[in-house]
Parts: structure tokens; sequence; C-alpha cells
């Protein structure tokens, strides 16, 4: 199934999209092709350490996208994506630490751009089944990861996308 600009726009009176799934299940590389944009941080293994809340705005003319981080760097616009990407994993650093912790105090990320549809989208960090040694998770982080997803899940007005990988078997997915 292929989605389109238009698709998007027409549900934009929907608060929000949280995107679930394990780890490593490529939840962010489903919300870039979703806002059009190469910006999120990708790596093997653990990358989405915090919740990150992505305002989208559709701007109807071509022009250069940007992005704000609204409450934690208020005021200054990010038009280059690969700084937006160094700036999620610092702003991560700075509140999860840079050992792996994993911490449900979200970024909120406003982005600009006319690939993208009017949308708020959530990339929550992969549900965490077992602590990773000589990491600062601690020994709940199953948990926690859940307790972070269902806080998100439980507005009734959310629509919740469950990213499974392709190789993977559905009925044991973790998001499901």
């Amino acid at each position: 199934m292929t989605l389109e600009m238009s698709d998007f726009n027409s549900i934009s009176l929907c608060p929000e999209s949280a995107v679930l799934g394990g780890q490593s299940a490529g939840k962010s590389s489903v919300l870039e092709s979703i806002v059009g944009l190469d910006f999120l941080p990708r790596n093997e293994g653990l990358c989405t350490r915090r919740p990150l809340e992505l305002r989208l705005t559709h701007l109807h003319e071509v022009t250069k996208p940007w992005a704000i981080f609204s409450e934690e760097i208020p005021g200054k616009k990010f038009f280059n994506m690969s700084e937006v990407k160094d700036q999620i994993i610092a702003l991560t650093e700075k509140v999860a630490g840079a050992n792996r912790g994993i911490v449900d105090k979200p970024i909120v990320l406003n982005v600009y751009s006319h690939t993208c549809p009017d949308l708020t989208l959530i990339d929550l960090p992969g549900i965490t089944k077992i602590r990773l040694r000589d990491s600062d998770q601690p020994e709940n982080i199953e948990q926690i990861t859940r307790s972070m997803c269902h806080r998100y899940m439980s507005d009734p007005r959310t629509i919740i996308l469950v990213v499974v990988p392709a190789n993977a078997d559905m009925t044991t997915s973790d998001g499901l």
C-alpha cells in the first residue's frame, strides 16, 4: 500500500499518531518516509531513547525545510537536517546519558516542510525486554518502556501505528 500526502492531510484532525514496536523494528525509518526528510538518528541497536514528538506543518510553497526544538532550544531555526539529527542525539544524551539510558521525557521538534503533512507523530523508544549490560538502564526497563508506550496509547484520539520488521512473526510483536 502506498500512502500519499493527501491521505495524511485528510486525517489531520487527529491529534497524534504514536509509533510502537520493538527495538530496531524500523520505526524511525517509517517516520522519515512519512515526513519526507532524512533527519532522525538511525543505528544498529538502541537509537530512540527519549520519545520524540514531531509536530509537522505542511508548507504550501516549495521552500527549504526547517525545524525548531521549541522547548529545549527555543527560537533557533535549523535548516540543515544533519544538524537536527545531531541535536536530537545531543538532547537525548543530555537527559538520558551517553550510556544507553531510556528516559520518558519527550523531545518536541516542530518541522516545517512542503514534503510533510499537517500531523503530530511520536517516535517512541522500542519496547525493551532485557536491560543492556553495562548500561544506565534499570532492571525494570521493560516495565518503563511499556508504561511509556501505554501513556501515549491511552488517548482514544491517538492513532497507533505498530511497526513490525518484515522478517518477524507478527503474532509475536511487542507492539501488538
